[in-house]
């Protein structure tokens, strides 16, 4: 499994937190005991060193992970003001921009069987033609839709959107995409409407306080939230689409990955950064299994 995508620091209230969704994605799968692998770029500096060690005390192997010379490792401002609605300043260019897909296929020599991506990694021409390239030749794509402003590119995002299998997104951007064809009506059927339109097989919408639904195959599934203490929401979708993949990429029944999805994400709520560990027992205390 290769997730694609930005690694790097999230400056949160003056303190640096390795982050980045698809990092965060793959360190909750590696969490999971899935063989997650990391596609992404980090520069030949102190930061890049440092969050490959992070990495690597982590169990995420780094090999995927390419240096550049010109380009320096990503930096994120993250505005946590507002606990429940974190604001990004996503500095730009820098080394996950520049990601290259040959580079990756010649070295490793195979191709992703399950590949996970979002829609920020693609904002640059050339990370975007990596991501393309292996879309190309990936057999399950899921894609986290993810939305950064400035980073909203409609003719991008319906692309990937028409070439993925499973979707996962927030509420906010289902309304937004779906504003795109016709007035938001509600979550279901806007979210039927969209399966419909671009013909993957799966939707995941996260609701924040009113839980997630998932439209998976012809059944509708739907979670509530758990009540927790929020510290910050950083990282708290990745660890839910982490969580949702590792269960149903194992045979998990979809409602049963729906609510182990819901309780990590909530859970990940109650710490600052998006890659706190998380004990099974705090899982069993939230869910009452």
């Amino acid at each position: 499994m290769l997730c694609f995508g930005e690694a790097l620091w999230d400056i949160v209230q003056g303190r640096r937190v390795p982050g980045g969704a698809p990092m965060n994605v793959a360190l909750r799968l590696r969490s999971h005991g899935l063989n997650a692998e990391l596609l992404s770029r980090v520069g030949n500096d102190a930061l890049g060193d440092e969050l490959l060690g992070f990495l690597r005390g982590h169990g995420l192997p780094t090999g995927s992970i390419q240096v550049d010379e010109r380009w320096p490792t990503g930096t994120v401002q993250v505005d946590t003001s507002d606990p429940s609605a974190a604001r990004f300043d996503i500095r730009e260019p820098v080394a996950w921009d520049f990601i290259d897909a040959r580079q990756y296929l010649e070295e490793s020599g195979q191709t992703p069987d399950t590949l996970v991506f979002g829609s920020l990694a693609a904002r640059n021409e050339h990370s975007r033609a990596s991501l393309l390239r292996l879309m190309e030749v990936a057999r399950l794509k899921v894609f986290d839709v993810n939305l950064r402003p400035p980073f909203i590119d409609r003719p991008l995002i319906e692309t990937l959107l028409r070439t993925s299998d499973w979707v996962k997104l927030n509420e906010s951007e289902l309304e937004l995409i779906s504003s795109w064809h016709r007035p938001f009506a509600s979550i279901e059927s806007a979210a039927r409407e969209l399966r419909d339109r671009y013909g993957f097989e799966s939707l995941c919408v996260t609701l924040g306080g009113d839980g997630a639904l998932l439209l998976h195959r012809d059944e509708v599934y739907r979670q509530r939230a758990f009540a927790v203490e929020v510290v910050d929401t950083v990282g708290c979708g990745d660890a839910f689409l982490g969580t949702w993949l590792s269960k149903m990429l194992c045979g998990g029944e979809p409602g049963d990955a729906l609510r182990r999805a819901a309780a990590i994400g909530a859970l990940v709520a109650t710490s600052a950064g998006g890659n706190p560990d998380i004990p099974e027992a705090s899982v069993s205390a939230l869910t009452g299994d």
